[in-house]
């Protein structure tokens, strides 16, 4: 009876004991275990918070900017079959800024031993040259540029549908059998129809330096309004839509492609002032048919700060 109960015991014992080893290897299986889940949990995790952050490095930040990125752009604007305007737009991603600036298309510039107004030169030897001339006397290099008529800038405006929101600093009022024009001061939403009425008004207080300015007002206005990001899945139909607008352009998909991280990052970046007009330093001298406007002598340097 006392054997039959010491082996009764013996066996309780090493069940015990086989239950004992069983548990401690199942929880060394779950701490393993459950620490790998955990570790792969807060990795993904991380991961997760780490795109989903608004520190997270978006598709141009994780591009570093030069002064190899800036871009000159020349537009010519033209009203039967003449030049009218004349913008620089001037665009540095390294420095996050757009400046347009207006030239006075009376702006004397050299042509082999003349002197020689800037939509002269155009008129008689093209853009091409004339760009040529503008960029010796403004000591820049133009890397493109692009001509538009007054009807197709009112294509453009059109295409964008929510016309240009920019400020008048005058009442236009005129009316003639060319021109009608009546729209009041102040910050307007102007129509397309509008836009060009404004770039044909006669009669600015400011005389011809106010039509001069007026051309690069309204591009940069068109450039704060409508370079965002939000427009980034239609930035390529953007681009095609304008260059087949232009009547003469030296702009090519190539152009485009290359500059294409530098215009994402400022679109990102613009906060409807990103671009700011600029007017060319000098004076007019002269009157009438015979004027002409001559820049200022220290060209070089203030443009070199007027453009950041």
């Amino acid at each position: 009876m006392s054997l039959f109960r010491k082996k009764k015991k013996k066996h309780i014992s090493k069940k015990v004991n086989n239950v004992l080893v069983f548990l401690l290897v199942f929880i060394i299986f779950l701490l393993v275990f459950g620490g790998i889940c955990l570790w792969a949990v807060v990795k993904i995790n991380e991961e997760r918070r780490a795109a989903q952050s608004p520190e997270s490095i978006s598709d141009t930040e994780s591009v570093r900017f030069d002064e190899s990125d800036v871009r000159n752009l020349l537009i010519i604007t033209v009203d039967d079959g003449q030049a009218q305007g004349f913008v620089l737009v001037h665009a540095n991603p390294a420095k996050t800024l757009v400046r347009t600036l207006a030239i006075p298309r009376d702006t004397v510039v050299d042509y082999k031993t003349s002197e020689v107004r800037l939509y002269e030169l155009v008129d008689q030897q093209g853009i091409a040259v004339a760009r040529d001339a503008l960029a010796k006397l403004f000591d820049i290099k133009f890397d493109n540029y692009i001509e538009i008529s007054y009807d197709n800038i009112e294509k453009l405006v059109d295409y964008f549908e929510s016309g240009i929101t920019m400020k008048l600093d005058e009442d236009l009022e005129y009316h003639s059998n060319q021109l009608s024009v009546s729209i009041s001061g102040g910050l307007r939403t102007l129509s397309p129809s509008q836009a060009v009425k404004v770039l044909r008004y006669p009669a600015w207080h400011g005389g011809r330096k106010q039509r001069a300015d007026i051309q690069a007002e309204m591009t940069a206005a068109l450039v704060n309004q409508y370079m965002h990001s939000s427009r980034k899945e239609s930035s390529d139909a953007d681009f095609s839509f304008l260059v087949n607008l232009a009547s003469k352009t030296d702009i090519l998909v190539s152009h485009y492609t290359s500059a294409k991280a530098g215009l994402s990052h400022l679109a990102e970046h613009n906060d409807q002032d990103l671009c700011k007009a600029i007017s060319l330093p000098g004076e007019y001298q002269g009157s009438s048919e015979a004027i002409r406007y001559y820049a200022a002598d220290d060209i070089h340097q203030l443009l070199k700060t007027a453009l950041g």
